[in-house]
């Protein structure tokens, strides 16, 4: 009887607190996206009323919601020439959550999404002036419905993250993500103290190919297991990840200073760019789980003892040290005509064996390990970027430089350097999937 008194407690507690929450958090989205793509703000596009407005809209919720402002009412102005006839004006909102950890604090999680949209026409139909409102509903109301959602959080919940988080409204994305290079090159001096950048950008639908996905821009295995990390406590939103780009948005700004990117989104569809872009179309629910999410990967990063590696950026040149990425040649290398994964299945697993003294210790984990494919194809420098053991580390990095040779990547017709990572799980149990045995 006891144990189901308890579970009827939760049931009620659930009922009573927790799904009253979850629909307020909801009806306050949906707010959120009838104001942004009212007629009144006429599609936002950068430098517009309508824009200001959005803007103004932005920095008084933030400021209800307990965030700190590091932009002034209105937003950071900024104007940058497009050409000799043409000036772009726009405008950022910044505001900030400091972390508790005193010795991370000035480290920063930068989390962020775009105010503007395409603005609208005026058309004559029979003699009278019409207005046509691109209403940006998902894009990209939706992510910044979601976004005001996470900067609440993030405010009421403080206490629980370690390094500051930053929430960024960037402006004229449209034109160029202008506001985003704005503040990475004339706001925010300390670009290397930021640790990772989230970018919400179309968010908002769902069915079909509108799954919800997270786009890192390259191959980042560190990244790519957080996410992994916090994607097991969320069953029913699995995103697919992607080691590339999806499309052009702010986390391209960052991407380019070398900083670690998660694009979440639920990608593009027929409306985008349309008149057809409407709130109607919006899947309310999921932008709400999704913010969720991001506010979970947020605090993973911004509570990890060591920062997330950057991934694998390539290098000015293959000579004299540097090596490009596998990303960024005509022709990867490959490892008996497979990828990565092709070398972990044919190689590393068969050879790698578990270290008796890892066992003893009930020692488990995930080991990313990176190194270099040399123009002949033979492997060298392997370094382990994050470990379990110094056992566990060293058994990998020898079946690592143990490796057959690859066959070369290929840019431009000739042989270069490559860097790559593999991530080798080690876990307790009579024989691993791939072969890891006691």
């Amino acid at each position: 009887m006891k144990g189901r008194s308890y579970l009827y407690a939760i049931c009620l507690f659930s009922l009573l607190v927790i799904m009253p929450w979850q629909m307020s958090a909801r009806r306050s989205i949906e707010e959120h996206v009838a104001f942004l793509t009212s007629d009144s703000l006429a599609g936002r596009a950068a430098g517009s009323a309508g824009e200001l407005a959005a803007a103004n809209y932005i920095y008084a919720t933030l400021q209800e919601s307990g965030v700190t402002l590091l932009s002034p009412p209105g937003g950071d102005d900024f104007y940058m020439a497009v050409s000799e006839s043409d000036t772009l004006h726009s405008r950022n909102i910044i505001g900030i959550v400091e972390g508790y950890d005193s010795s991370l604090k000035n480290e920063y999680v930068v989390i962020g999404a775009h105010i503007d949209h395409l603005g609208a026409n005026t058309l004559t139909v029979d003699g009278k002036s019409q207005q046509q409102v691109y209403r940006g509903a998902d894009d990209n109301a939706s992510g910044v419905a979601a976004l005001l959602e996470i900067a609440g959080k993030v405010a009421n919940d403080a206490f629980l993250f370690r390094r500051s988080v930053i929430f960024a409204f960037f402006g004229a994305q449209e034109r160029g993500m202008a506001g985003s290079w704005y503040f990475l090159n004339r706001l925010f001096k300390d670009t290397s103290d930021i640790v990772m950048m989230i970018n919400l950008d179309m968010v908002g639908r769902s069915g079909g190919e509108n799954d919800f996905r997270i786009y890192t821009g390259l191959r980042n295995l560190e990244l790519a297991a957080v996410i992994d990390d916090v994607s097991a406590s969320f069953p029913g939103l699995s995103p697919k990840v992607y080691p590339t780009d999806c499309f052009a948005s702010d986390h391209r700004s960052f991407y380019h200073k070398g900083i670690p990117v998660a694009l979440l989104t639920s990608g593009l569809h027929r409306d985008y760019h349309t008149l057809r872009d409407t709130p109607d179309k919006l899947d309310y629910g999921q932008i709400y789980q999704i913010s969720n999410y991001a506010y979970e990967l947020a605090m993973s990063v911004a509570n990890a003892d060591k920062r997330v590696s950057s991934g694998i950026h390539s290098t000015t040149s293959d000579t004299q040290g540097g090596y490009y990425s596998q990303n960024d040649v005509d022709r990867p290398a490959q490892f008996l005509h497979g990828t990565e994964a092709q070398f972990l299945s044919r190689w590393v697993y068969p050879y790698v064996k578990y270290p008796d003294s890892a066992v003893a210790a009930g020692e488990q984990g995930k080991v990313i390990a990176e190194f270099i494919i040399e123009e002949d194809g033979s492997v060298s420098n392997v370094t382990i970027t994050r470990g379990v053991t110094e056992d566990i580390d060293n058994e990998v990095i020898k079946v690592i430089s143990a490796s057959p040779k690859w066959k070369p990547a290929r840019l431009q017709g000739r042989n270069v350097r490559v860097k790559t990572s593999v991530a080798v799980e080690f876990r307790l149990s009579k024989t691993y999937e791939f072969g890891i045995k006691k």
